[in-house]
């Protein structure tokens, strides 16, 4: 089974916010996100992918002293839900129309269609083969204790 992942996340929208910062907010950001994530999951306690990710972006932008009024924290977060394609997987996704394709995240089914529907290729995932589990549904994310 081939693994790849396909959406360009962070840097864009960080670095267009945070000049010279776009590096170091994306990389704190995806760690934060995946400690909450883990923290959440250990102590049972559920929480919507979506507000995770607001949590840990308010954590990165507080731990680097970084100023942010609310228009600014929301566009940062209404961009990650629109987040592009890498270029070399919009091709991979319409050579592989006829496989059976899934997409595993921790992702809210929200912020899944709208990526997908953002980047072009919600045509993928519509058909009946395709498959976008998550995390919402079960309400339990890895790892699980």
């Amino acid at each position: 089974m081939a693994r790849f992942t396909i959406f360009n996340r962070w840097l864009a929208i960080t670095e267009e916010e945070f000049p010279g910062y776009g590096e170091i907010i994306t990389q704190i950001w995806r760690i934060k996100q995946l400690e909450y994530t883990w923290l959440r999951s250990l102590m049972r306690r559920y929480e919507d992918f979506s507000a995770i990710t607001r949590d840990s972006l308010c954590y990165t932008l507080r731990c680097l002293g970084l100023n942010t009024n609310p228009a600014v924290f929301d566009r940062i977060m209404e961009k990650y839900l629109h987040l592009d394609l890498y270029p070399r997987c919009q091709r991979t996704l319409a050579a592989m129309m006829d496989r059976k394709l899934a997409i595993l995240s921790n992702g809210s089914t929200d912020m899944l269609t709208r990526w997908c529907a953002t980047a072009g290729s919600i045509a993928c995932w519509t058909r009946p083969s395709a498959s976008i589990p998550n995390a919402s549904s079960s309400q339990v994310r890895k790892p699980t204790p």
